[in-house]
């Protein structure tokens, strides 16, 4: 039965992403590691990496072993691609956990027990919320997800959703299938809500004021070693492997595709900026609301929102306006920014939140006390004060758009196909060399425009401060 396999799949993804992702919590938070926070910055690149340009990756790679391809285009080869692309979500939660430990509480253990009986009885017990917290985010995502599964072809609810509404037009086992989904998805998210919600896991700190550093001795560089090897395997490998296939049968496919993707890149640069800049506008006032005017409601409605699977939020965009009096919406790209906002405005609002709630409220009530209004505050104290982490939020909402697929197949008008659509819809005809030089085309877009967004805020706040 497909949502038992849906679940199933869901539940060992969960599984193996918070086991490997409490292990990296765990040394890159609680000891001494070398280099622990090149490795946590590193260890992130997956969740900032389209997952169909990971899925291909990995396809590239497997087919050079006997027998990979298999393997790859396989139930289990979604749990494994799934497994890496979450870890680091994982590992993000749980980190969080452990930074919170109060040191005091670990050394009073110490005092009286060893480091091993304090890690199960006091550390194990205060960490197990971010652990629960991990395992109930990843299977909502893993269920979520529909780019992994339907570029490995296989079948699970979400590509069954696609397939049903975009190809047999069966709205009816559509929408029957969408509500299975999102029961499940709403039913788990809500039993931790009071975590999730207000949880600091999307914080863009990561500096621990209070946790006690474990000092590794024989172990550190075997350690060090087994982090070093899961980076270049997660990571390197699948890249190097991407772009020897991409140049198998010579360059001309690299800059065919180019040719091929040109209006897609555009469309998919310019709907990313935008979607960006919606998301920081909403994502500000809906934090500002929730940390200032202390409406936690909000937080729990876009969590909601949040747990909805993408090809699900496609069909209710669909429906909601494939009208005559909001066509104009619905035939415009505008379309696919209102996807974007459904998507990612709980992690936008997250991550200003964090930034907010550092911000005295004392600065804010001086001001008003001398008379500045609302915008002047905005203007004059908050947004000089996160100016940096606003454009992190910018960079962060900027790549999710740009790699998001799953509403965006379902959604977009005529003309405005954007690359991973373009990607999706040629590779089950073209050559293998083919897709990987559009995989490879794709990715150094995205890197070569986070690179530029970079260097034009540099120049921004130089330009700034030379004033």
């Amino acid at each position: 039965m497909l949502v038992l396999k849906s679940l199933e799949l869901a539940f060992f993804v969960a599984i193996l992403a918070t086991l490997l992702g409490g292990f990296f919590a765990f040394f890159l938070t609680k000891t001494n590691l070398p280099f622990k926070n090149f490795f946590k910055l590193l260890f992130l690149a997956p969740l900032f990496l389209s997952p169909y340009i990971l899925t291909l990756s990995w396809v590239d790679f497997f087919v050079y072993f006997q027998g990979g391809k298999e393997f790859i285009y396989s139930f289990w080869g979604v749990i494994f691609v799934l497994t890496l692309i979450f870890t680091p979500l994982a590992m993000l939660v749980i980190a969080s956990g452990l930074d919170n430990i109060n040191a005091k509480l670990e050394e009073a253990g110490l005092m009286i027990s060893s480091y091993p009986q304090v890690l199960f009885k006091i550390i194990f017990p205060l960490v197990k919320p971010a652990i629960l917290s991990s395992f109930i985010l990843v299977f909502v995502l893993a269920l979520s997800e529909f780019s992994v599964p339907a570029f490995l072809s296989v079948k699970v609810l979400t590509t069954e959703i696609f397939t049903q509404f975009s190809a047999f037009y069966n709205y009816g086992l559509a929408l029957a299938n969408s509500m299975i989904l999102v029961f499940i998805s709403i039913l788990l998210l809500l039993s931790e809500k009071f975590y999730l919600a207000d949880a600091s896991f999307l914080s863009m700190s990561t500096k621990s004021q209070q946790s006690r550093i474990v000092e590794l001795e024989s172990s550190k560089y075997p350690l060090f070693m087994i982090h070093l090897l899961y980076l270049f395997f997660s990571i390197v490998i699948p890249v190097v492997v991407l772009s020897v296939q991409s140049f198998d049968s010579g360059s001309v496919y690299f800059f065919q595709v180019i040719t091929l993707l040109i209006p897609n890149i555009i469309n998919s640069l310019f709907y990313a900026i935008i979607g960006a800049l919606v998301l920081l506008l909403f994502g500000f006032l809906f934090a500002y609301i929730s940390v200032k005017e202390k409406i936690k409601a909000m937080d729990t409605l876009l969590l909601i929102v949040f747990s909805v699977p993408s090809t699900v939020l496609g069909i209710g965009l669909i429906k909601f306006f494939n009208t005559p009096s909001l066509d104009f919406i619905y035939s415009s790209f505008w379309i696919i920014i209102i996807a974007y906002l459904g998507k990612f405005l709980f992690i936008s609002h997250k991550l200003i939140g964090n930034a907010l709630i550092q911000i005295p409220k004392s600065l804010e009530e001086s001001a008003e006390m001398m008379g500045a209004g609302f915008f002047k505050r905005i203007q004059k104290i908050i947004l000089p004060l996160i100016a940096d982490k606003i454009f992190i939020v910018f960079i962060i909402c900027f790549i999710f758009s740009l790699g998001e697929l799953g509403a965006t197949i379902l959604v977009y008008p005529a003309g405005s196909a954007v690359m991973g659509i373009k990607l999706y819809t040629i590779m089950a005809n073209a050559p293998q060399s083919l897709v990987s030089a559009m995989s490879l085309v794709i990715l150094l877009v995205t890197v070569l425009a986070i690179v530029v967004l970079v260097l034009f805020y540099r120049v921004f706040v130089f330009y700034r401060l030379s004033k």
